[in-house]
C-alpha cells in the first residue's frame, strides 16, 4: 500500500465508521494509525523538506529552545 492508498483508505474507514454509528476507535487501533503514519512522514513527507543540514536545523527547533528565539539567529520555525 502507498501513503498515498493509506491516506485514502484512513479517510474511508472515518467515513464509514462514522455512517455505521461506531464508537470510537480502539487503542491499538489508534496506535497502529500513529505507526504507520509515522511512517509515511519518516520516509515520504520530511525527506521532500530538503536535505540533510536543512532537515537537521527542523528537527533542532523541535529539540528545545527553538533557534529563532537565540540571539544572532535568523527564524526557523517547522509546522
Amino acid at each position: 500500500m502507498t501513503s498515498r492508498d493509506f491516506c485514502f483508505w484512513l479517510q474511508g474507514y472515518f467515513e464509514l465508521r462514522e455512517s455505521s454509528h461506531q464508537g470510537p476507535i480502539g487503542e491499538v487501533q489508534a496506535q497502529r494509525i500513529r505507526d504507520h503514519l509515522n511512517l509515511v512522514f519518516k520516509h515520504e513527507i520530511d525527506p521532500s523538506m530538503g536535505p540533510p543540514a536543512h532537515q537537521a536545523e527542523l528537527n533542532e527547533a523541535h529539540a528545545g529552545v527553538p533557534k529563532h528565539m537565540r540571539p544572532g539567529s535568523d527564524p526557523t520555525i517547522r509546522c
